[in-house]
């Protein structure tokens, strides 16, 4: 295993990569039953993140892991959600996503930017259906 300070980057070995299948297949559906003796069982959020990680070593996978700070600048929030700076500020004026102020900018809560992420991502999903209703509506025709 190679660790470099900082923005840490952590490269695994075959042996290491090995390991993690290994605990993988013995493990099988006790591996979401993760605990130890003096904390107990490790929370649902976290035992998603570990087991994501372990899978994504065992397959050899690039694995970036950050914190998200609790509120972002709109040029952070535009990029989380896929859009420009300028629709970004379209939604918070029309009230879609929530932003305060921070001295002169505008800031929005990383909670809030995620929930409206998901919001767009069923308005998709919604649209891709009615289209699909359409075409079959208009192909019975």
């Amino acid at each position: 295993m190679n660790i470099q300070t900082g923005n840490k980057t952590i490269l695994f070995t075959v042996q290491e990569q090995e390991a993690a299948a290994r605990y993988i297949s013995t493990a099988g559906d006790q591996l979401s039953n993760l605990q130890t003796p003096e904390a107990g069982q490790l929370p649902e959020e976290l035992r998603a993140v570990v087991i994501n990680v372990l899978e994504a070593i065992q397959q050899g996978s690039a694995i970036t892991v950050s914190s998200v700070p609790r509120e972002v600048t709109t040029t952070t929030a535009a990029s989380m959600l896929g859009m420009s700076r300028p629709t970004l500020m379209k939604h918070v004026r029309n009230g879609r996503i929530a932003a305060h102020m921070v001295g002169s900018h505008h800031r929005l809560l990383t909670d809030d930017v995620l929930k409206f992420q998901a919001e767009l991502k069923e308005e998709k999903r919604r649209a891709v259906f009615g289209l699909m209703d359409l075409e079959r509506e208009l192909g019975e025709a």
